[in-house]
């Protein structure tokens, strides 16, 4: 029982990976259409020292909202390993379904909860991207 719960949970999670990989690939293979410019190369030093200082910004956030999500992981994987030991010591069939149950919302809410979480992070990381394209644009034009 314990197994395929396990199961579920990792086949979504890798799903949820997949498809936010997919997303991520597709919105940057868009990029060079929808912002193609020449850059200037009078200015192409200091725009690179910009873009660069705010990628690095950016990237830093990112990593440790990151990080934070894979403490929160760890975190709830801990609370569910103790709750599927909870389960075992069930008296009657009825505490069995309850405290299974119990612990099959836990697990799909947790999994709920990254997803979003991510998927914020991953709209975040695109509108910060996409703004400074669009300042790159500004500059180009100026």
């Amino acid at each position: 029982m314990f197994d395929q719960i396990l199961q579920n949970y990792r086949t979504a999670t890798e799903t949820t990976m997949q498809f936010q990989q997919m997303v991520l690939r597709s919105w940057t293979q868009q990029w060079p259409q929808a912002f193609g410019m020449s850059i200037p190369t009078a200015s192409w030093p200091d725009q690179a020292r910009n873009v660069q200082k705010k990628l690095t910004e950016t990237t830093t956030d990112l990593l440790n909202k990151h990080r934070e999500s894979l403490d929160a992981q760890y975190r709830a994987g801990i609370r569910a390993i103790e709750n599927a030991f909870r389960v075992g010591e069930a008296k009657d069939p009825e505490q069995f379904r309850k405290l299974t149950e119990e612990l099959w919302r836990q697990s799909y809410e947790c999994l709920k909860n990254l997803a979003e979480s991510q998927m914020r992070d991953l709209q975040t990381l695109m509108q910060k991207s996409f703004e400074l394209a669009s300042q790159g644009a500004a500059a180009v034009k100026t």
